[in-house]
């Protein structure tokens, strides 16, 4: 599925759900659900290199202006072949960066570009898990939100690949230029927040 208009109901749960946890509620709110699927955002089996994250903006009153599959950990390519000696990052989950990306350039795509520090987890043993792996807070890891072309018409990968080294990445390059950053655009900020949220913590709320 390339991209879904959710309902306002699941919008606005999304919206309880950053409430409950305390985080900041802006007009437009980029969210990614972990480990779900695209269509129902019901949670998935979470596996490696697959697109099985949920990129999502959705306003202060739960209007889902977008949602589309990504990816919120590193493909297995990086996970094999590390880029760091601690291992493949992955971003620290059920968590809300606030103002820590700017709009930017990811080697020659318009991009969200890490600005601020980031917490996340090393996946030194290689599974995939976070699962008793080392953390780490940065504020040079990279870690940008990007897609998978420099232009509109790239084809879609079937695996994340090497598509991510632990950035946020959006599955559909034309999802990604012709909504995404549009919607970034409009929010009219310097700096962004995001939120990372687990499919399993969501469902059950």
């Amino acid at each position: 599925m390339k991209d879904l208009i959710m309902s306002t109901e699941k919008g606005l749960k999304l919206i309880k759900y950053m409430q409950s946890k305390g985080w900041r509620i802006r007009p437009l709110n980029i969210v990614y659900l972990e480990d779900a699927n695209a269509d129902t955002w019901e949670p998935s089996q979470g596996l490696l290199d697959v697109w099985d994250d949920v990129r999502i903006v959705v306003t202060d009153k739960g209007e889902v202006l977008l949602s589309c599959e990504a990816t919120c950990e590193p493909g297995l390519y990086y996970t094999q072949n590390r880029l760091n000696p601690n291992g493949a990052f992955c971003i620290k989950s059920d968590e809300q960066f606030q103002d820590a990306w700017q709009i930017g350039y990811h080697k020659h795509q318009l991009a969200l570009v890490q600005c601020a520090n980031l917490t996340g987890l090393r996946d030194g043993n290689e599974d995939g898990l976070r699962t008793g792996d080392r953390q780490f807070t940065g504020n040079d890891f990279g870690v940008n939100q990007h897609t998978t072309g420099d232009s509109a018409d790239a084809v879609a990968p079937d695996k994340v690949g090497r598509w991510s080294a632990g950035c946020l990445v959006g599955r559909y390059a034309s999802t990604h230029y012709g909504k995404f950053m549009p919607l970034v655009k409009l929010m009219n900020l310097a700096k962004f927040d995001t939120a990372i949220i687990p499919g399993d913590k969501f469902a059950q709320f």
